[in-house]
């Protein structure tokens, strides 16, 4: 399947291309890049008539050690199909928004490797792979959290990085040992063969999830996302929030459902976890006064219902097809309604340079284009019927109570009304920003700025709020081929799901209700102020405690210098050791110095240099005890000396402690060889 490596390679081409192209003609680039990405859409749809016969794979040995193995299946097809629909939109988008932004070259190089690194991921079918594109999107995707290159910007970026690179690494770390264990990387065989393992392999699970834990930002490791969002250009926040969460997630979902597949006290975790999400983010999206923190914040909400869906999955066990089915369809459809909202929210931000609502308050009452399209995304993360978020959280509902039936546990009725308050959170944050946005009055807006609103911006925007639309009123077309896709790998599913029965509506319409109960209760009466200005939004959570600067950074500042003291401490007992050591050495051999005396000569024969030596009373004269004077400009002869404490004396002590350390190392090594 030679049209999967193409897939796989173009990106990466295309990056280097714009690039050199851009460095001579702007307009080039950006219609080489926008005609790029089309045809990287055309070659994914291409893959869809494929997979009716089964999953694709296709092999190129001798790359990467292990060689390059790529699948794709269903659920890889869909993040495929998202990241190329939403690439091609962004990059349309990109065109008209960085119209002012500097260092536009050094965007769009990033960005298409960024696509090369999340493809790549999306088909990878041997774990080596699939962690080495997730940890080289983590650096392609940091240049576009930092391309302000401003101080908040370079805060956020620091931040993504370290918390990116140690998650890889801990990652790294995972995928050693259940290499060690298993023999092998190919993801079906290790998950046949860590399956059969004790209370171990969760160790190694814990290892492999972490690096993914924090890319999806699962709570406490999510303290990145709300600064890197806001930092990036809107296009690369939409792609951000859209398609690189999901590649955490795609992780977790291999984790669950083919290295350790069915593991209940791993799925629980995540279920439970994903309810912590669902209620940090919202509580503080409702907060929030910058549209972009609101969206991430959002996001950081969303996946926590995505993660419940995916507990639910290793929950169910082979009942767990409509569980499955609910994450995959909505993990599509939030990168479809996220990148809407960044977008519009980049259209703002063109037009008047500032997102804070309290400045930008009434500005799109007048706008109605972009007062729709931004009200379809509303509606569709909101879960209101007849728009795709519906679809899914209905799923994921009905999924709910599915376990609560088969396990009759106790945790998941608690957990259906617990859902139905995190989607309220949803509506009221979302009806706080579209109302300050869209429908507050501010005279200063009126008949203003219309003119700058591009067709160019707009028209990505229009073909997402379309997708949510058709989505949520014709959901049969996708959800019966995911329900499909969760048979072919075993998993079962209802044979009926009604989307429009009453039941259903009701749930969606109590949870709407629950949300405008919280907008008018909390939002307006506790976080809305009136001021001789007018209503002013205020945020309490400004001097909450900050994860980063209260928690992780004093833990981690305490681990470096106990760390240090430790490792100084250990430097002495090596240099201390290496110098009794040579004593020892130097009293067993009764080895002394042998020291000639300085003495002025002028090119002294070895019969008259021996005389003198016998008459110092030495009687053996050493090799090599002299220079000659036209070398080395001196008559001095040099100091010599035989002992080994003498050689450590000429070294430094880190050299000698190095140099034990690697002769403990050699033994270690021997040892564990021999014993294993």
């Amino acid at each position: 399947m030679y049209i999967m490596l193409t897939i796989l390679i173009l990106p990466f081409l295309a990056s280097l291309i714009g690039f050199f192209l851009g460095r001579h003609s702007e307009r080039r680039r950006n219609a080489f890049n926008i005609a790029f990405t089309v045809v990287e859409f055309l070659l994914v749809l291409m893959l869809f008539p494929m997979l009716s016969d089964g999953p694709l794979e296709y092999s190129v040995p001798h790359i990467m050690g292990t060689g390059i193995h790529l699948k794709v299946d269903l659920l890889r097809y869909s993040l495929l199909f998202i990241t190329a629909l939403i690439w091609l939109l962004t990059t349309i988008y990109s065109t008209q928004y960085l119209i002012k932004y500097k260092n536009r070259n050094r965007y769009y190089l990033f960005v298409m490797l960024t696509y090369a690194t999340t493809v790549g991921m999306f088909m990878s079918a041997n774990l080596l792979n699939l962690f080495t594109f997730f940890e080289g999107l983590s650096f392609t995707s940091y240049l576009l959290v930092i391309h302000d290159e401003d101080a908040y910007s370079h805060e956020a970026g620091k931040t993504y990085l370290s918390m990116a690179i140690a998650g890889g690494m801990v990652t790294l770390f995972g995928i050693f040992l259940a290499f060690d264990y298993t023999g092998t990387l190919e993801l079906s065989e290790m998950g046949y063969k860590l399956s059969i393992l004790g209370g171990g392999k969760y160790i190694t699970a814990i290892l492999i999830m972490f690096g993914f834990m924090i890319k999806t930002s699962v709570y406490p490791l999510h303290s990145w996302l709300p600064k890197a969002y806001p930092a990036a250009p809107a296009p690369a926040s939409a792609i951000l929030s859209s398609i690189l969460v999901k590649t955490g997630l795609f992780g977790l979902i291999i984790v669950v459902i083919e290295l350790f597949p069915f593991d209940f006290p791993i799925s629980m975790a995540l279920y439970l976890l994903g309810i912590v999400n669902i209620f940090l983010g919202g509580c503080l999206a409702m907060m929030q006064r910058n549209i972009k923190r609101i969206l991430a914040y959002s996001s950081l909400s969303q996946m926590g219902f995505m993660l419940m869906g995916l507990g639910l999955v290793g929950i169910l066990g082979e009942e767990g097809g409509l569980a499955l089915s609910a994450t995959i369809l909505y993990m599509m459809n939030h990168a479809f309604i996220i990148a809407l909202l960044f977008l519009g929210a980049g259209i703002i931000y063109m037009v008047l340079g500032e997102l804070s609502i309290n400045v930008i308050k009434g500005f799109g009452r007048e706008k109605t284009v972009l007062k729709v399209i931004f009200l379809i995304g509303t509606l569709g993360v909101t879960g209101v019927p007849g728009f795709s978020g519906y679809i899914s959280k209905t799923m994921l509902h009905e999924a709910i109570l599915e376990a609560s039936h088969l396990t009759n546990n106790p945790i998941f009725k608690l957990s259906e009304v617990l859902f139905m308050v995190g989607g309220g959170l949803t509506v009221a944050y979302m009806a706080k920003l579209y109302y300050a946005i869209f429908i507050e009055k501010n005279p200063k807006f009126y008949g203003q700025f219309k003119t700058q609103i591009s067709k160019r911006a707009l028209i990505p925007m229009s073909v997402l709020a379309l997708l949510i639309v058709w989505i949520g009123v014709f959901p049969s077309g996708v959800v019966n081929r995911l329900l499909k896709y969760a048979e072919s790998i075993g998993l079962h599913s209802p044979l009926e799901l009604s989307y429009f029965s009453p039941m259903a509506i009701g749930s969606a319409s109590i949870s709407i209700g629950i949300g405008m109960l919280i907008y008018f209760v909390i939002i307006r009466k506790f976080l809305v102020v009136m001021t001789s200005e007018g209503e002013v939004y205020i945020n309490p959570s400004l001097g909450w405690i900050s994860l980063d600067k209260n928690i992780f950074g004093p833990i981690l500042s305490g681990i470096y210098k106990i760390m240090t003291v430790l490792f100084k401490a250990l430097d002495n007992i090596l240099i201390h050791t290496v110098d009794y050591t040579t004593k020892l050495i130097k009293w067993i051999n009764g080895l002394e110095s042998v020291i000639i005396p300085k003495f002025e000569w002028q090119n002294f024969g070895e019969k008259t240099l021996k005389k003198r030596m016998i008459a110092m009373g030495i009687d053996e004269v050493p090799n090599k005890i002299w220079t000659p004077k036209d070398d080395r400009g001196s008559g001095e002869v040099k100091k010599v000396k035989f002992s080994l404490s003498d050689i450590f004396a000429k070294a430094s002590t880190v050299t000698a402690s190095v140099f034990l350390i690697e002769i403990v190392l050699v033994f270690s090594f021997l040892f564990v060889f021999l014993t294993h």
